[in-house]
């Protein structure tokens, strides 16, 4: 008996030199079971190009991670929070305020 608690084991059939060869499906053949598929509910496994929530992107995107104190980053969060803004629009606001007053 082995370490496992297993006596000799099964006898596995050898593998065969040439390796088989499945007969090439008709392209209409292929098409008819597709549809087929469909109208029955199948869906496609193939991998889609998954596109990222949200708005599209009109313009090419960055990030910014800034480490600071927390009262200084809540107080932002909350600014954007009170005025309905995401992160970035309250920084754009910030900006653009801090160009027109030094006009």
């Amino acid at each position: 008996m082995s370490k496992y608690g297993f006596g000799g084991g099964i006898e596995l059939p050898k593998p065969s030199d040439a390796p088989r060869t499945r007969p090439k499906a008709e392209p209409s053949s292929v098409e008819k079971a597709v549809e087929a598929g469909k109208n029955l509910g199948f869906v496609s496994r193939e991998s889609s190009t998954r596109l990222k929530p949200g708005p599209k992107r009109k313009e090419p995107q960055d990030k910014v991670s800034i480490p600071g104190p927390k009262r200084v980053v809540d107080e932002y969060r909350a600014f954007c929070r009170e005025n309905n803004l995401t992160l970035w629009q309250g920084l754009e606001l910030l900006l653009s305020e801090r160009r027109n007053g030094s006009d």
